[in-house]
């Protein structure tokens, strides 16, 4: 005989009864290992399965009291056949920690920041960890809310690309901040936490010394978010080419980007139509270049025919480009694994904390976005 399920009427069914109802119909038509309907193993199942006190499948499991191995292996055997997983939240309560890591980046959109998160994934999954990424879009408030929720998460470290780096800002990181924290890319005032960051002086005077060396005199730069560390920095380094080679920047050269794709297309757009346009131009960031390209084909013009490009930070699809995109490539690989390294054994306690800096060097690309600069009058 058929039976057929009969719904209490909405009149005298409260939601409350209507979930136990179709809860109760599941369990019955459904049973897990324990069981226990959808309900997941528990540490009492696992004990009741092992003919064991809670307390002593407990020890087993996390080898906190001394069981026989007899016992151990009991214990083990439920876990299997049980398929039970220890509760992270519940372990995490107990022992105030966890094992996730916040990483904090501007934007995983962009290709660079999302590779940075791809390899310390990795790393964290090879080390029993599990990283949780947030973007902050370079908004402090925002990424200091970030930090608010990672500190209830009870994270057991992070890693920040911070949004600024004046001693303000650090001491508005150093209130939320109570875990081994690794600063990426960029230092900020007054924190003693260890940096692991590009030598971006050193990328941008290469870049522009390749430049000069072609011949190039009217070399424009897309500039970053001025407050920031690496921005002064890289504007620090194509400056000093200048001096180093006996020239004078024009002040109309420096292009203001802010790391922005729109922005920076907008600048070079306006450079070019000028009545003095550069003969080249060095994009400090990746996405600012993608906008200086952009901004070339709306104009019917090319690289380098048009425009000598250089940019820092390489692109996966660089090489597919025509032509092929010359730039300083950062060693990205490296520094997050460095910068997982220094945090695991920060939260092992194998080092301390401190403000040292481990500087990475950049390599340059030369490929076929540059050529020499234009003769005058040709």
């Amino acid at each position: 005989m058929k039976r057929r399920l009969e719904l209490c009427p909405i009149r005298r069914c409260s939601f409350a009864d209507s979930k136990r109802f179709v809860y109760s119909t599941l369990q019955r038509t459904w049973q897990g290992p324990c069981d226990r309907g959808f309900d997941l193993a528990t540490i009492r199942d696992v004990a009741k399965h092992a003919g064991v006190a809670i307390s002593t499948a407990s020890a087993a499991l996390n080898r906190s009291a001394p069981v026989s191995a007899d016992v151990i292996a009991k214990v083990e055997a439920a876990v299997r056949e049980l398929g039970y997983v220890p509760h992270g939240a519940a372990q995490s309560l107990r022992s105030g920690q966890s094992r996730l890591i916040g990483l904090i980046v501007p934007s995983i959109t962009n290709p660079h920041f999302a590779a940075v998160a791809r390899i310390i994934e990795n790393v964290c999954l090879n080390a029993g960890y599990l990283s949780m990424v947030f973007s902050t879009g370079q908004d402090s408030e925002r990424e200091n809310h970030i930090l608010r929720m990672l500190r209830q998460q009870r994270v057991a470290g992070l890693i920040i690309i911070p949004t600024r780096s004046d001693a303000e800002h650090g001491q508005r990181l150093r209130r939320e901040i109570h875990v081994p924290t690794v600063l990426l890319d960029m230092y900020v005032e007054g924190l003693a936490y260890n940096v692991v960051k590009l030598d971006n002086v050193a990328a941008t005077r290469m870049a522009t010394e390749h430049l000069i060396g072609l011949g190039h005199r009217r070399i424009a730069v897309l500039t970053g978010i001025a407050e920031l560390a690496t921005s002064k920095d890289r504007l620090a380094g194509y400056l000093e080419a200048h001096r180093d080679a006996g020239l004078t920047v024009d002040p109309s050269l420096l292009l203001k980007g802010d790391y922005e794709q729109s922005l920076a297309a907008h600048s070079v757009s306006v450079a070019m139509q000028s009545s003095h346009p550069p003969t080249a131009l060095l994009s400090i960031s990746n996405m600012m270049t993608l906008g200086a390209l952009h901004a070339l084909h709306d104009l019917g013009l090319a690289a380098p025919r048009d425009l000598s490009i250089v940019g820092i930070d390489d692109f996966d699809f660089a090489e597919l480009l025509a032509p092929p995109l010359t730039v300083v490539r950062v060693p990205l690989a490296p520094m997050a694994e460095r910068a997982i390294e220094i945090m695991l054994d920060l939260i092992a306690g194998r080092r301390r904390a401190d403000s040292e800096t481990d500087l990475f060097s950049p390599e340059l690309m030369i490929r076929g976005s540059t050529t020499r600069a234009p003769i005058p009058g040709n």
